[in-house]
């Protein structure tokens, strides 16, 4: 009718509407087409829009529980490896009594011993050995040497390592399990439709 406008989001004459540029300054009426009209709340401005939104909620969801087996990771070479370098130092091993071992009887030989000017003396060809008694020969024969218990040092000085690591694959088990899902909430704090702010007029007597 005369008099009146769609609210379609169009500009008016303000000077020829003073009354409703009051209420719509910038000259423009809201476009009211798809929207409802809410009381404003606290804290929002008169004519701002709010866009279509769901209230804020969450979900539960829990995946089905199913047996992955056994799975065998993809096979790689990994070469060979050299351990670090590392002096080890003087090592003694434990001791152990060897106790008396006897030498085979084979081989003859002679040993030539002469007599010094004590006349009982007997020096070796190297002038190490000593014997008492006559000048003599040995011949074929054994030997009983007593070992006894002893211990032996071993120099392990710095060394390394190579290890041979090779191409192998490794299996794990998965075995029957299940997750838990939880869905991400999302939403606005209330339910909404698209509206525009207005503020509720009564008529007061």
């Amino acid at each position: 009718p005369d008099g009146y406008a769609i609210m379609q989001g169009q500009t008016f004459d303000t000077a020829k509407s003073p009354k409703t540029a009051a209420a719509y300054p910038s000259g423009k009426l809201p476009d009211l087409r798809g929207q409802i009209i809410k009381g404003a709340p606290d804290g929002r401005a008169l004519l701002s829009l709010e866009a279509d939104g769901i209230k804020s909620h969450t979900h539960t969801a829990t995946a089905s529980n199913t047996d992955l087996g056994t799975k065998t990771s993809a096979a790689f070479d990994y070469g060979t490896k050299t351990t670090s370098n590392t002096d080890l130092g003087t090592k003694a091993t434990t001791a152990f009594d060897y106790g008396t071992k006897t030498t085979n009887s084979t081989g003859a030989h002679v040993h030539t011993y002469t007599t010094d000017h004590t006349g009982n003396t007997i020096r070796g060809p190297s002038g190490g050995e000593t014997t008492s008694g006559p000048a003599n020969t040995s011949s074929a024969g054994a030997h009983t040497v007593a070992i006894g218990s002893h211990t032996h040092n071993v120099v392990l000085g710095a060394h390394a390592h190579t290890v041979a690591i090779g191409a192998h694959t490794h299996t794990i088990v998965m075995g029957s399990h299940g997750h838990t899902i939880t869905v991400a909430a999302a939403g606005n704090a209330e339910n909404t439709v698209k509206n525009i702010a207005f503020n509720y007029i009564v008529r007061l007597a």
